[in-house]
């Protein structure tokens, strides 16, 4: 117990007996800082670790922030009562967290999960951390199909979720829309496990898992509806990335070859064979990658081939219809 409070007082939090949980975010904020966090990101993200360790929410946290947390000591820890031995575990278990944020482990590695679009997503360091951007392709798809939605007796969509990662984008394109099917694809069996996990806490049935590299393995089935976040990054950018990403998310999930458009090709040639005429693809692309992507698709047969921004303007989204024969 007092090696982690040797480093908790060592680093500049306060003594046990003066701690609170106001006095923790204020240090906690300028030592995220000094890791090269976000100054905006620092503050919240040490109150959301408090908040886990402490079980509260924001409320809860808004009520004790400026209360003492511990009557016990350094000298006198052994000795601290059943109250106070809970306390103790919980600034313990805080400053487990804390140092793993410290070493830039991404917050959402260390609490186990991640919202999107309204729903929390199991995530680890299998798979990609869902980012608001990507909201923007889900909102497009919702938009395009609203009416779909609203009629009751209508036909359900059969929907592929390429390069699934943890399933955020199909889950929640599913959660939303009549489907008959969602088959969410990866080529990493440990993404593929994450995936399965958010499948069933948020559809639990008219689900299927597959392992593909792509859509090799995709035989036999038809789709109306195919979506995708595949790997787009230029390959020598990579290790220029924030370190969150570059040292702590799956290269295989970021990694787009020389150009970053490997996929868009494949993905543009090898969707033929398993789409409905008239059926429908919803890719996120780069900031940078519009014009390029959208040449991929127009020159393989796509039609009505759109680039749409994200809330930054940014182009982010790439939809096309497939004309079938």
């Amino acid at each position: 117990m007092e090696d982690w409070i040797a480093s908790w007082e060592g680093l500049g939090f306060p003594k046990l007996k003066e701690a609170s949980l106001q006095k923790i975010e204020t240090t906690g904020k300028k030592l995220l800082v000094e890791a090269g966090v976000e100054e905006e990101e620092a503050a919240l993200e040490v109150r959301l670790l408090l908040q886990e360790s402490f079980s509260l929410n924001t409320a809860g946290y808004l009520l004790r922030k400026q209360e003492l947390l511990c009557k016990a000591d350094r000298e006198n820890v052994e000795a601290a009562d059943i109250e106070q031995t809970e306390i103790l575990g919980k600034l313990h278990s805080f400053f487990e967290y804390f140092e793993k944020r410290r070493r830039r482990i991404p917050l959402a590695q260390i609490l186990g999960r991640q919202s999107f679009y309204g729903l929390d997503f199991f995530v680890n360091e299998d798979v990609l951390i869902p980012r608001a951007d990507t909201e923007c392709l889900v909102d497009l798809v919702l938009e395009d199909y609203a009416d779909l939605a609203k009629q009751a007796g209508s036909s359900s969509l059969n929907i592929l979720d390429l390069c699934t990662g943890s399933g955020c984008i199909g889950i929640s394109v599913a959660k939303h829309l009549p489907y008959q099917e969602l088959l969410l694809v990866d080529l990493s069996e440990k993404a593929l496990a994450v995936a399965k996990k958010n499948a069933e806490k948020h559809l639990g049935e008219n689900v299927t898992l597959l392992q593909s590299d792509l859509l090799t393995g995709v035989q036999g089935k038809k789709f109306s509806l195919l979506l995708s976040n595949p790997p787009y990054i230029v390959s020598r950018v990579i290790p220029g990335l924030d370190r969150e990403v570059s040292e702590y998310e799956p290269k295989m999930a970021l990694d787009g070859g020389e150009d970053g458009l490997v996929f868009y090709r494949r993905i543009a040639k090898e969707a033929k064979a398993v789409l409905l005429p008239g059926a429908r693809l919803y890719l996120e692309i780069g900031y940078d990658q519009g014009e390029s992507v959208k040449d991929i698709f127009q020159k393989e047969g796509y039609e009505a081939v759109e680039v749409f921004p994200d809330l930054a303007g940014n182009p982010r989204v790439l939809r096309g219809i497939f004309p079938g024969k």
